[in-house]
């Protein structure tokens, strides 16, 4: 199906998703502790139903409310043999849930194309290491073993959702165990997310000076745990309001320790109205001016921060971007397409890009790249284009947001469906 989203004044006030982020390493901790736990503050997203579908196959029993989770953990994961898990398209529901995997016999991980090609060494390494099977098949992963407690050395360059996968069994396990990160450490915020849901469930770990301490034979605790809201679902609307609109964003948490949240200070160096109200921000038109970006720390909000930076004057260098190419898409390329339709001059280099920034966006038909960034990062350069903007495919924004377009609507946008 397609969208059109038609230029506008985007104004009014919403409150945007829960954490997706949070709310998988939520929904696993309570899985892997003994007893029930409430997890309030939900949205079905594919990527939560993912993680959702694959604990429920592994014995642990989960309540979906309208709102709200149940999950009735034993306190153990049950393995039978050849059993099949389909992650869909969601990378951390798979890479959280590999090193959990202690099923003997063997088990078989399965989802999209992408999901399965995107990048799985340190694994494969780690199970080829300790004389596990880590199988890759055409359709599927075959996984054979039990990670031991032992000391685990990972390039802090790599996605963090792999050294949150160890942090998330390594406590389970009888013996202590240590996780040491070399080299640049990207991502980090992640980990330290991943660290304080560990807490909130009963799972301490020590960390120092990028060595993570695992005291083995611990356990995890049934507990209620509200998720915060979403800071990189927050970045759209922050630069719609930005671009063309007036946009108050309630019930934030202002002390998240979400890596998104960055875009607060990245829009106020730009010279973007933000202003403070109790748990909200309001976001307002502005002239905004380029500044270069390094987006190691904060990839996902890469793709929403080149539509701003389309609009702003001056010049933007968008750099430390590899992490873009190994997403749902190569968003490094795709986003740069995506520019270009728009009528913006950009420069892509081997893991950077510069961004010429312009006064306004020519309209344009738009694929989705089956990327729900794509889409919303489109729909809000929508606003600023001199005529409406079809969207193809529009269904991906399912993946984390269903009902963005719904808000975008609430919001003055006008929005037809074709």
């Amino acid at each position: 199906m397609k969208v059109k989203v038609y230029p506008g004044f985007a104004q009014g006030q919403i409150q945007v998703p829960p954490s997706k982020s949070l709310l998988h390493r939520a929904i696993i901790c309570a899985s892997l502790a003994k007893g029930t736990s409430a997890i309030k503050n939900i949205v079905y997203s594919e990527d939560i139903k993912a993680t959702i579908n694959a604990f429920k196959k592994l014995g642990v029993k989960i309540i979906k409310e309208e709102n709200s989770l149940k999950v009735i953990g034993s306190g153990e994961l049950i393995f039978l043999e050849n059993e099949t898990i389909d992650c869909n398209e969601s990378g951390s529901t798979i890479r959280f849930l590999i090193p959990l995997i202690t099923n003997s016999s063997g088990i078989y991980i399965t989802g999209t194309k992408s999901l399965l090609n995107r990048p799985m060494s340190i694994y494969e390494d780690i199970f080829k290491d300790n004389d596990l099977v880590f199988k890759r098949e055409e359709n599927r992963i075959f996984l054979k073993g039990d990670l031991p407690a032992q000391k685990y050395v990972v390039k802090g360059n790599i996605s963090s959702q792999f050294i949150s996968g160890l942090l998330f069994t390594l406590p389970l396990k009888k013996e202590d165990s240590e996780i040491q990160i070399i080299g640049d450490f990207e991502s980090k915020k992640y980990v330290d997310m991943t660290l304080e849901v560990l807490k909130c469930f009963g799972i301490n770990i020590i960390e120092q000076e990028n060595i993570y301490y695992i005291q083995g034979n611990q356990s995890y605790r049934p507990t209620d745990y509200k998720v915060e809201s979403d800071y990189s679902q927050l970045a759209f609307f922050a630069v719609a309001g930005i671009i063309n609109g007036d946009i108050k964003i309630t019930n934030l948490n202002p002390f998240s320790l979400q890596p998104d949240a960055s875009i607060i200070d990245v829009i106020k160096k730009m010279n973007g109205k933000v202003s403070k109200e109790k748990h909200s921000l309001r976001f307002t038109k502005s002239i905004t001016t380029n500044i270069d970006l390094d987006v190691s720390q904060f990839p996902d909000i890469a793709p929403i921060l080149s539509i701003l930076a389309g609009l702003s004057q001056g010049e933007c260098l968008i750099y430390n971007a590899r992490r873009l190419k190994i997403k749902e898409t190569d968003r490094l390329q795709a986003i740069n397409d995506i520019l270009k339709k728009l009528g913006v001059r950009t420069d892509v280099y081997e893991e950077s890009y510069r961004i010429y920034g312009q006064e306004g966006y020519h309209a344009n038909v738009f694929d989705s790249y089956n990327d729900h960034r794509m889409v919303m990062s489109i729909a809000i350069a929508a606003l600023r284009s001199n005529n409406p903007v079809i969207i193809e495919n529009y269904e991906a924004v399912n993946k984390s947001y269903p009902h963005f377009f719904e808000d975008l609507q609430s919001l003055g946008i006008k929005i037809e469906y074709i």
